[in-house]
């Protein structure tokens, strides 16, 4: 039988009138009565991140205004940005560390001329060699743990791309072609000289993006 139809108003009418007094609550819902007005609210309800709206790429949610009030989207100050995968961390340029190691004679010879223990743990991004005057030099850099000290030739990390200076002061390489760029906190590292002339004294560098 169809009650509400428009066929029938005397029992809409009558049910209608009945209708507060039947209503049950769902769940999470609360129905509260005063005089002849019935609420309905909401109780219990958990909100989950889904059920937030959209917003911009790159924000916190939180509050940085003094007082309370709705959550704010907030940006991150220089220095600190996002890593794309849920997470907030020092830009990479605030991350980097430098390894420097000064080589000495008179003039540098060939061999094995410095260890370096690496205290923490990152990847390689560029190597730097300066000189005190004009000349050339190849060096090669080994690595292994502590546990295996000191490092060897089968330990090279620079592939066929020597940190080289052929007749100058300077040498910079931010490619790093075929090198194994990752060290973890622990590593030695060992400086060997393949070839030099000229340089009495020359500082290798390398520059670490720190995870």
């Amino acid at each position: 039988m169809t009650i509400f139809s428009s066929s029938q108003p005397s029992i809409r009418a009558r049910m209608l009138a009945k209708f507060p007094a039947n209503v049950i609550a769902g769940s999470g819902m609360v129905i509260t009565k005063s005089g002849g007005t019935y609420t309905f609210a909401a109780t219990g309800v958990v909100a989950t991140l889904a059920d937030l709206p959209d917003i911009t790429a790159d924000r916190l949610l939180g509050r940085d205004t003094g007082g309370v009030g709705v959550v704010e989207e907030l940006t991150l100050g220089a220095g600190l940005g996002f890593t794309g995968a849920g997470g907030v961390q020092l830009q990479s340029n605030q991350r980097v560390r430098f390894i420097s190691i000064p080589l000495t004679g008179a003039p540098i010879s060939t061999g094995i001329k410095a260890d370096f223990l690496v205290p923490f743990s990152g990847t390689i991004s560029r190597v730097t060699l300066m000189g005190d005057q004009t000349g050339s030099i190849v060096i090669d850099i080994w690595k292994d743990t502590f546990a295996n000290y000191p490092p060897t030739v089968a330990d090279t990390i620079t592939a066929s791309a020597k940190p080289t200076i052929s007749g100058g002061l300077s040498y910079q390489d931010a490619v790093l072609t075929g090198w194994n760029t990752t060290i973890t906190a622990g590593d030695t590292l060992r400086i060997n000289v393949d070839s030099v002339a000229t340089f009495t004294r020359l500082t290798l560098a390398l520059d670490v993006v720190t995870v």
